[in-house]
């Protein structure tokens, strides 16, 4: 395996942004992610493990120690009662995966067509959207710790991956582990749950309006058409955006937070209140899962907002965008005055859903 130095690594992340990784590796087998990871141990030099690159924002200085993208790219069957274990390599682009799976006629990931990534980013981050998760399917995770290459391959069945909302095990301690691959449980049953609605969309409808149950590929096509209209697809053929898809986590308040959220709003805009509505959801524990949009829009960071070289999709208010040459620093500007706005109105803290690679908050100050 070939170890490059100063490798640009804009061209491989969807925002466009970046500087050059001081190492970088491409491994294809689980022995070159052991050699490279034994590189950088020697070396005593920190590891960045890079996926689709569409969800992380790189600083402009870049990355000062060894940049592994890993492109296990194997998918494989075996039967497993009612269902069929799917074998996936983590360098797998996730939507050929849900292709994939719809060409086998298999179901259960068809509400998350179109996310960007890879299949090794998607078990990292439990993707979810449009009432399904990662998590869902998911049997176990096979993968390297980087403390301990010499130890070889580490199985994670699904209950020890602490899966979490857009989160597990594997972004917790983010770089101790470097997935090379997972298995899916999937059937070939054709009945779907669509529960995913909001205050625009409701793929319960779907039946309604084609007359008949949908097939996995009129889900997708579905979902697609959705993402494309919230602004958060990244496809040729489609509108596209340099992003990294949603900057912020959903937060979840107190009943007590909520209540003073409602009064905050109401006292600045009732009308808007209402027609945003809805805006909060009702956890299990008693806790509320609120939108960020909606607090933003009671900012100046609404959609379509725009600052020099980055700005607001006009489509979403999550989605902070690369309008024509920013930089890193310029993204993660205008991402700490979203945070502050909102925090100093409502007094809620956003967390960043995007990871910053390298120094990015230190060129922010």
């Amino acid at each position: 395996m070939t170890i490059e130095e100063r490798v640009p690594l804009a061209p491989l992340t969807t925002f466009g942004v970046g500087g050059e990784a001081r190492f970088f590796a491409a491994a294809k087998t689980v022995d070159e992610v052991q050699e490279a990871l034994v590189f950088a141990s020697a070396r005593k030099i920190p590891v960045f493990i890079l996926g689709g690159g569409s969800n992380i924002l790189v600083s402009d200085e870049g990355f000062e120690g060894l940049v592994l993208s890993v492109r296990l790219s194997d998918i494989t069957t075996e039967e497993a009662g009612d269902r069929t274990h799917v074998s996936v390599g983590a360098g797998v682009v996730w939507d050929d995966f849900v292709q994939w799976s719809i060409a086998h006629r298999f179901a259960g990931l068809e509400c998350l067509s179109g996310v960007p990534g890879t299949v090794g980013g998607a078990v990292i981050g439990n993707l979810g959207a449009y009432g399904a998760q990662t998590s869902d399917t998911l049997v176990r995770v096979e993968s390297i710790d980087t403390h301990h290459t010499e130890s070889g391959i580490r199985v994670f069945e699904k209950e020890a991956c602490d899966f979490s909302y857009h989160d597990s095990i594997f972004g917790k301690t983010s770089g101790r582990y470097a997935v090379v691959r997972a298995i899916f449980a999937l059937s070939t049953d054709p009945t779907s749950q669509l529960s995913y609605r909001d205050n625009r969309f409701d793929l319960t409808r779907l039946t309604h309006t084609l007359g008949h149950a949908p097939s996995q590929q009129e889900i997708r096509e579905a979902i697609l058409d959705m993402r494309e209209e919230k602004g958060s697809i990244i496809m040729p053929g489609r509108r596209s955006y340099k992003c990294a898809g949603s900057f912020f986590h959903m937060p979840f308040v107190s009943p007590e937070q909520y209540a003073q959220v409602v009064a905050r709003a109401r006292a600045l805009d009732a009308v808007r209140e209402e027609q945003l509505q809805p805006w909060a959801w009702e956890q299990p524990d008693g806790s509320y899962k609120l939108a960020p949009g909606f607090l933003l829009e009671y900012t100046e960071f609404k959609k379509g907002y725009t600052r020099g070289s980055v700005g607001i999709s006009p489509k979403h208010t999550l989605v902070i965008i690369n309008l024509a040459g920013a930089t890193a620093c310029d993204i993660a500007n205008l991402a700490r005055d979203m945070q502050r706005a909102v925090s100093d109105l409502f007094g809620i803290t956003l967390e960043r859903e995007v990871e910053y690679v390298g120094c990015v908050e230190r060129s922010n100050q």
